[in-house]
């Protein structure tokens, strides 16, 4: 019983504290936009790259707004992972569909 405690207790401060930023893409034909906040605002100057896509091997560099717009050339559609590092040296990633086609 006492490990069913530990171990709800860690998920609870792993999903607390994964709250506190936020990583939204929006994806477009050409590319993406991507808007990193920490702790609920924006987070400037947060650097982003592609994890999965071995074409883009650049870095971007957030705004005072926290948003980026991160160009992707693909030939098919697929789930790309994005990575952001803030200035504070937070990391956070996620998962979004890319499609090749317009909208």
């Amino acid at each position: 019983m006492r490990k069913i405690h530990i171990i709800l207790a860690t998920t609870a401060i792993a999903f607390s504290s994964a709250s506190l930023a936020d990583l939204r893409v929006s994806s477009m034909s050409n590319g993406a936009w991507v808007k990193v906040t920490d702790n609920g605002q924006p987070a400037a100057n947060a650097t982003v790259s592609l994890v999965n896509v071995p074409q883009v091997r650049q870095t971007f560099q957030t705004d005072e707004n926290g948003r980026v717009f991160l160009p992707i050339s693909l030939n098919n559609s697929r789930s790309i992972k994005f990575k952001a590092v803030t200035e504070e040296g937070n990391v956070y990633s996620r998962f979004a569909f890319h499609s090749d086609k317009k909208r």
